[in-house]
């Protein structure tokens, strides 16, 4: 397979390859971002802001896979020390392009969060472009990342329960269902109210 897999932390991206990674995350996420009418550069505009606004104190980890020097896969990890302070609200934002998309955006990414306990080390982003998804790539990025694991730590992650395939790849990378979870927010957002918490450990 003619990947490489770079591990990196967010905060040592240039600003293009930052860029690049939420255009990506953008890209494979796009249903959850589907009900906002925006075009994919102002939504990417949006996320540029937030991520450098409110960066975090340590960054999270992104295992970047790059083919021919393109990045065409990403899986993110956090740890428990990524979380610190709540975001203040982004009035300027709301200025350019309103108080519904902004409040939409802020709500999605607060029903997304999910804080890690110690020694667990928190998959919040898989994504591939479609183009080259059916490669390995994402099996590749997950046994990367479980590589990096350290005895005794795990790794867990959340994924839609309708989405068989993500489902069936983590099953084969050794994650095993922990728990079923119903998010009532995230049905009301992403009509998506059925998750699995996964888990795996070294």
């Amino acid at each position: 397979m003619n990947n490489s897999i770079h591990v990196i932390a967010r905060d040592q991206l240039s600003q293009q390859e930052e860029k690049e990674v939420l255009r990506l995350l953008l890209t494979s996420f796009s249903a959850k971002f589907g009900t906002l009418h925006l075009k994919l550069a102002e939504k990417l505009n949006i996320l540029v802001y937030l991520e450098r606004k409110y960066s975090q104190q340590i960054a999270p980890v992104d295992y970047i896979a790059k083919k021919e020097n393109k990045i065409v896969g990403l899986l993110t990890i956090a740890g428990k020390n990524n979380y610190t302070q709540k975001l203040a609200y982004p009035f300027d934002l709301v200025k350019k392009y309103g108080f519904f998309t902004i409040a939409h955006y802020l709500l999605l990414l607060t029903a997304l969060e999910y804080r890690p306990a110690d020694e667990e080390q928190y998959i919040e982003n898989i994504a591939v472009y479609e183009k080259f998804q059916k490669q390995g790539i994402a099996k590749e990025l997950i046994q990367t990342a479980q590589t990096n694991t350290k005895k005794g730590e795990k790794l867990t992650l959340l994924v839609s329960a309708k989405n068989t395939h993500a489902k069936r790849l983590y099953l084969k990378c050794g994650f095993s269902i922990v728990k079923r979870k119903r998010k009532v927010l995230l049905g009301f957002l992403v009509n998506e109210p059925n998750w699995l918490f996964m888990e795996w450990s070294r």
